[in-house]
């Protein structure tokens, strides 16, 4: 399992850490056995096909391709190697290709052409792996317009991520679906993990909200990982706190304890699971303690996992999760935390004097 490291907010950071685990995050192809296993399809092709992608003028050539039928699902197919390819070693060429991909004469409208075919397959229920890995080649050439400062706003403008909501709420007996799945839900991963306040209106306006909670409920392992990334990113940002602890959204703050909550129990009880989804459900907390509303629904709904010692090994491996327990119970120091006893002091961390009902004000 990938180490877990500190994240926003959180206790002697260091930005170069914090930017790693959101792309570990997200990009999901470092050194996790969980994120091997999703990317092992995309390394399937022979590598030496990627060479001649590498001459002058072949990337836009291979982009004109798409534009005829008979060219096009080998032409997305070259292009989503490279960009896996470059992904990993070349981020210049990365985001080079998501803007030609964006910007390049009618190719998102054949890119969600080929995103709609597909629905007509889910509803004939007729997927095979052929089309499925033809979809996960479209997807990944979404995930370079998304990561592009430059094409990230004007693509959620064109309402081209929307397409993906079907996807990622269809449900599927086929087993590779589960990789189309979590590869459109990074898509809003990618978009989310700048913490614009742009991008995050959009989420909050297109109920990105509740899809997260449909994946924590029915997702992956891996899926449920991001979409915690996800929401963690939108109460990260005040419109996006503002709206869940709202007075007129109860329900959703109601419908995201539950989520949470529901997760950290079953957490509780598997022993198999990635780290980084107890990792982000603790800042999940801390950061709605930054809110009054949101503080009141976390003390009085914390489960009683977070402090009867059911993560004891866990935090014991992962120094940072300990980290963010001691944070939580500094947080919310009443019953049934009352029980809970760091086994080393508190006062190591640097907090800031002042305290508002019982929460410490994190410096950093």
């Amino acid at each position: 399992m990938a180490e877990v490291e500190a994240g926003d907010g959180m206790y002697d950071q260091d930005p170069q850490k914090r930017n790693l685990l959101e792309e570990r995050t997200i990009n999901l192809h470092n050194d996790s056995t969980i994120d091997q296993a999703a990317n092992t399809w995309g390394r399937r092709g022979k590598r030496h096909k990627l060479k001649w992608m590498s001459r002058p003028m072949v990337l836009p050539e291979t982009i004109l391709e798409f534009l005829d039928e008979d060219l096009r699902e080998n032409a997305i197919r070259y292009l989503s190697n490279y960009l896996v390819e470059k992904r990993e070693e070349d981020l210049d060429n990365y985001f080079r290709t998501g803007y030609m991909v964006f910007n390049s004469c009618g190719t998102l409208c054949i890119l969600l052409q080929e995103i709609v075919g597909f629905y007509k397959k889910m509803e004939d229920e007729k997927l095979d792996t052929r089309s499925i890995k033809r979809l996960m080649n479209v997807l990944i050439l979404f995930q370079s317009v998304a990561a592009n400062n430059d094409t990230r706003h004007r693509f959620v403008d064109a309402c081209a991520p929307n397409f993906l909501v079907p996807l990622i709420l269809f449900k599927s007996t086929n087993e590779m679906f589960e990789d189309v799945r979590m590869i459109a839900l990074s898509v809003f991963g990618i978009l989310c993990q700048g913490r614009e306040s742009r991008i995050i209106k959009w989420a909050i306006e297109n109920d990105i909200i509740e899809v997260c909670h449909c994946i924590l409920e029915n997702g992956s392992e891996l899926s449920k990982v991001i979409a915690m990334h996800i929401l963690e990113a939108i109460l990260h940002d005040n419109s996006g706190i503002s709206y869940i602890c709202g007075p007129t959204c109860t329900h959703v703050l109601d419908g995201l304890i539950r989520t949470l909550n529901g997760l950290v129990n079953l957490l509780a009880v598997a022993h198999d699971f990635s780290p980084r989804l107890l990792f982000h459900s603790i800042r999940c907390y801390i950061i709605l303690c930054r809110h009054d509303k949101g503080y009141d629904a976390v003390k009085n709904n914390l489960p009683e996992a977070i402090a009867n010692g059911s993560f004891h090994e866990m935090t014991e491996e992962y120094p940072m999760i300990r980290g963010l327990l001691r944070q939580l119970v500094l947080n919310i120091p009443v019953s049934p935390l009352s029980s809970y006893r760091p086994s080393v002091p508190v006062w190591g961390f640097c907090f800031a004097s002042g305290k508002t009902k019982g929460r410490s004000t994190l410096i950093g």
